[in-house]
């Protein structure tokens, strides 16, 4: 029976040659050319809501100035856009109707539907050879911002500062009876895994779309296995990518283990990408409120993923995440004291994740490179506005969750979630040594470092399994836990 591979790509970053990913020089690199990649990115989201309208209107819908030099290589990149799109549209039709309609399918064609539909979403979402030379010849801008006034926001949310759990709470108890309805695909077999969709209508009332999510499951498991729950960093396509990191070394890795994982889609990530902006932007564009817009809502879709994942027979439950995921999985640990019982995870563990996403606003080698820091002052936000918000912004001075089971690992100069405040955060939450890891790397060397190795995986595992068969009302750490390095 035909099964998804493990990508060659994975292969090569496992390999030697992928301990290069880890180094200083490389990680400059990589980040010197993220503003391209987001321009590129950008031009493609003007193209999904311009075709047709002329090049004009497509750099207007870009926020960039005019070119009329340029209109004759964007007729033609928007016409090879255009063929682009369509398949991408035809191949997604019969993709939804094979895994969520009626229509009978057998494994095998599933698995060569899901194929094609990588090809054609990657296609679609990084149209690099088609682009690339605005991003080289006319200055499309990596984001299109549009970052409220501190005025603005202020009225607009003075009770969510004056009461944070209007932001984050399941404050009652009966809440889990009114939860979403949680939706599953038909599967498609992975290597060693199988594999489907989960869906369903956000709880948030201010991000208005449906939460999304791949599962992992080992070949022909019981349903009464551990979870982890592992959301990925800024800009994550998801499985819109033939090749996506975090599905093979958590996703896929957890699955043959004997673990079940699932990996969703932050809001605005991935599948739920807004017509005309892409993965990721708007919660750049309208920083600082669209980062706890974010924040809310996938913390309290963490919670619907919680109780889906006890209701499935979970003996334990754990929440992860990369970078920005790692800032949902702290929020989470900070925040899910007064939820109800199901939806509250045994264990959270980050990687990469700032401690105070208000001083990031402030320090973040991110911020300066996609040009955040002069929207944030054009639109009049200064170092004490932005402080205001930080209960919003930041977890709680003490976690909801018992120090014990916190887990974190970061780099120790990392200049993009700077490591000061990480740091910081772990001490000030009383987190036990034994269960921070501080890896001598960046910021995309300590991601580099999860996808490469296991340490992250064996560790939260092994805890997962302590609770399982202990109960969950047992607070003390993972014996297992090493020494910070």
């Amino acid at each position: 029976m035909d099964r998804l591979d493990t990508s060659r790509v994975h292969r090569l970053l496992e390999s030697p040659v992928g301990g290069l990913f880890e180094t200083a020089p490389l990680e400059t690199l990589q980040l010197r050319r993220l503003p391209r990649q987001f321009a590129v990115r950008r031009a493609r989201a003007a193209a999904d809501v311009s075709l047709g309208a002329g090049p004009a209107a497509f750099l207007r819908e870009a926020d960039s100035p005019p070119a009329p030099h340029l209109h004759d290589r964007i007729e033609t990149a928007l016409a090879e856009f255009a063929e682009i799109r369509e398949r991408h549209e035809e191949v997604s039709e019969r993709w939804e109707a094979a895994f969520w309609g009626d229509e009978e399918t057998t494994p095998n064609e599933r698995v060569a539907l899901e194929r094609e539909r990588r090809r054609a979403d990657a296609a679609h979402a990084r149209p690099s050879s088609t682009f690339g030379f605005l991003a080289s010849d006319h200055f499309v801008p990596p984001v299109a911002f549009d970052v409220p006034s501190p005025d603005d926001a202020r009225e607009r949310w003075a009770h969510e500062l004056a009461e944070p759990e209007r932001l984050y709470g399941f404050a009652d108890s009966t809440v889990t009876e009114s939860l979403p309805r949680v939706s599953r695909s038909k599967t498609v077999l992975g290597p060693g895994t199988v594999e489907y969709r989960l869906r369903f209508e956000t709880p948030s009332l201010h991000v208005g779309d449906t939460a999304t999510a791949r599962v992992y499951e080992p070949d022909g498991a019981a349903d009464d296995i551990p979870t982890l729950i592992f959301f990925s960093g800024l800009g994550s396509y998801g499985d819109r990518l033939g090749y996506w990191p975090e599905e093979e070394a958590i996703g896929r890795r957890l699955a043959r283990d004997g673990y079940r994982a699932v990996l969703p889609d932050a809001p605005w990530h991935g599948r739920r990408e807004p017509l005309g902006q892409f993965s990721g932007e708007p919660y750049l564009a309208r920083m600082p409120v669209s980062a706890f817009e974010l924040l809310g809502a996938a913390v309290q879709e963490t919670g619907v993923f919680v109780d889906w994942a006890r209701t499935e027979g979970a003996p334990a439950v754990a929440v992860g995440g990369l970078s920005l995921g790692g800032s949902i999985a702290f929020a989470v640990a900070g925040r899910c004291g007064e939820w109800p019982e199901s939806m509250r995870p045994d264990l959270v563990g980050t990687v990469a994740a700032p401690g105070s996403l208000m001083q990031t606003l402030s320090e973040s080698k991110l911020v300066s490179l996609l040009d955040l820091d002069d929207a944030l002052s054009a639109a009049g936000w200064t170092d004490e506005d932005l402080n205001e918000f930080a209960p919003l912004l930041d977890p709680p001075a003490e976690p909801d969750l018992a120090p014990e089971r916190i887990f974190c690992w970061y780099g120790s100069h990392d200049d993009v979630a700077p490591t000061e405040t990480t740091a910081t955060l772990v001490r000030q939450w009383d987190v036990p040594r034994r269960n921070v890891r501080t890896w001598d790397s960046g910021h995309l060397g300590t991601a580099a470092r999860l996808y490469r190795g296991d340490e992250f995986q064996r560790t939260l595992t092994a805890a997962l399994d302590r609770l399982a068969v202990t109960g969950r009302d047992d607070d003390e750490s993972d014996a297992t836990a090493e020494t910070t390095t």
